[in-house]
């Protein structure tokens, strides 16, 4: 059958077998990935706050979360306490995830990675039909391999939950309502991409741009996309999102963008201007460190044979949240395998396919197919090597040399010894837990994080300390004599304990296999639980 090579051609065949297959593979081994995350305790706070979120939400509270609060400005900058009525949409206004609020109160915890591992799945299968209906049909399966073996997607997969898994699919919605030519859906799409977050405007003007100088038929449905874009970002982050909390400008501006504007509190324009003021120290920025840059944009090209380099399309597509990334401060900025790389993956492979439809020719070379299937292991390799979010700790080493390594078995033990602590936790109780805990303790109203905080405002604003803290400090041990992080960690945890024990408010309930429990001293509460633990018997992480 001959494949359409026009760039209006719709494709109206079906998925075949072999890119179903993918898919589902993808799907499957993520999805059992993400599930020994959590069996593992491997999975940490975001999956933690967005499950404490959607469960505020289904309960009729949207947007609250304690933990939220704990990485709100007050509290960060300010040194404030938690408070557990705090709205994360002070600090991103993730409406789309909110709205999947049901699916927790139906499934639960696994509600978060179904969606995630879902949608990014969908979003190859989206992918593989605008290549399709343009490219010749092996070149097209190649391209949705790349998507699905590729560091930019697996790493955003594996990772704790984030509201950012949406990009890629909606992206693809969008351009291919541009491509056909199909208003409904361009400005449906659109419009869900705006909700994603406050942020993703910028991925919404980048299509806009790119249908103006690109698409010559819509042009003016790209000006408008572009103006929609910029309103909206404008009226979320200088409007909207300050009244809720002054986050955004006193934390996370000024954390990603610190170095380009003194005084981010006007928010996203304060920003927009201090960049358009300074071309040099913005032309420096986007370049340095050039290493780190570099290899930033070839790491993300690999799994395409570097052809995103070379497209026009691509570049445009992904432009403005390229900027950002290369402006950003700190390193979680240009890693290939962290959520904030979803936001150029449409640019990336739309781009590919847009290429490759203009330069038909190159794809008949013999050499070719061996060197992308050859780009395609290394990047693979480079990936899973890599370990991203520690997902396959089981397998690969958390450190080579000196070694460091934690067996399945070990990981077990210790989830059953997290298991056994936090059962003796009342489902609606408050409590300050460890971070490897926190997802196991998420669906409550007040759940803060140890050790740094033991007391958080009330919806009265008062002052109250938590009835429980629950820590594993014995998560730590295999890594601590190799990681100083670790090392800090439960050295930190270790004087928390024994100086909330030392002050007389709290009473060790629990100290077994590396989890000990405290539970605050009220004189009214239940004798039975002080049979859990045996006061004569010493606690090695209060010594």
């Amino acid at each position: 059958m001959r494949r359409p090579s026009g760039i209006n051609a719709p494709s109206t065949t079906r998925w075949p077998i072999n890119v179903l297959a993918m898919a589902g593979l993808f799907a499957l081994i993520c999805f059992a990935l993400q599930a020994w995350r959590l069996f593992s305790l491997s999975a940490t706070y975001d999956q933690a706050l967005f499950l404490q979120e959607l469960w505020a939400t289904a309960q009729g509270r949207p947007f609250e979360s304690s933990l939220s609060s704990v990485l709100s400005g007050v509290v960060v900058v300010g040194d404030g306490l938690p408070s557990i009525d705090y709205l994360h949409l002070g600090q991103h206004a993730n409406v789309l995830t909110v709205l999947m609020a049901p699916l927790v109160a139906v499934f639960g915890m696994w509600a978060l990675p179904l969606l995630q591992v879902g949608l990014l799945a969908a979003a190859g299968l989206v992918l593989w039909r605008l290549a399709d209906s343009r490219l010749p049909r092996p070149l097209a399966q190649r391209i949705t391999l790349a998507y699905f073996l590729s560091g930019a997607v697996i790493g955003p997969a594996l990772e704790n939950f984030h509201d950012l898994v949406w990009l890629p699919l909606l992206a693809f919605l969008v351009v291919g309502g541009l491509l056909d030519g199909c208003l409904w859906r361009i400005w449906l799409f659109g419009a869900l991409l705006l909700l994603v977050r406050e942020d993703s405007g910028l991925l919404l003007f980048s299509l806009g741009l790119w249908a103006l100088v690109r698409r010559p038929d819509q042009r003016i449905t790209g000006v408008l996309l572009m103006l929609v874009s910029f309103v909206w970002v404008v009226i979320v982050t200088g409007w909207i999102q300050p009244m809720v909390d002054s986050s955004l400008s006193d934390r996370f501006l000024r954390e990603k963008f610190g170095h380009l504007v003194g005084d981010p509190s006007g928010g996203t324009v304060a920003v927009l201007w201090a960049m358009v003021r300074r071309p040099l120290a913005l032309l420096q920025a986007l370049v340095s460190p050039p290493g780190a840059t570099l290899g930033f944009l070839l790491a993300l090209s690999l799994p395409l044979v570097l052809v995103p380099l070379l497209s026009v399309d691509g570049a445009l597509l992904m432009v403005a949240p390229l900027l950002i990334a290369l402006l950003s401060q700190g390193r979680s900025a240009l890693s290939v395998t962290l959520r904030y790389v979803l936001a150029l993956v449409p640019g990336l492979y739309l781009g590919a396919v847009l290429w490759w439809q203009r330069h038909p020719g190159i794809w008949s070379k013999s050499w070719l197919p061996r060197c992308w299937t050859a780009a395609l292991s290394v990047g693979l390799v480079l990936t899973l090597v890599g370990n991203p979010h520690r997902t396959l700790s089981a397998v690969v080493p958390d450190s080579f040399s000196p070694w460091a390594y934690v067996s399945p078995q070990q990981m077990l033990n210790r989830r059953q010894a997290a298991l056994n602590a936090i059962a003796l936790i009342p489902a609606d109780a408050s409590v300050a837990a460890d971070t490897p805990l926190l997802p196991l303790l998420a669906k409550r109203e007040a759940v803060i994080r140890f050790p740094r905080h033991v007391q958080y405002h009330d919806r009265n604003g008062r002052v109250q300390p938590v009835n429980w803290v629950v820590a594993l400090p014995g998560y730590y041990t295999p890594l601590a004599s190799v990681f100083k992080g670790s090392r800090n960690k439960q050295q930190a945890i270790q004087r928390e304990l024994t100086n909330l024990k030392a002050s007389g408010d709290y009473r060790l309930l629990h100290c077994q296999g590396g989890a000990v429990v405290l539970q605050r001293q009220v004189h009214d509460t239940a004798q039975g639980l002080m049979a859990t633990f045996d006061s004569s018997s010493s606690c090695p992480w209060l010594e």
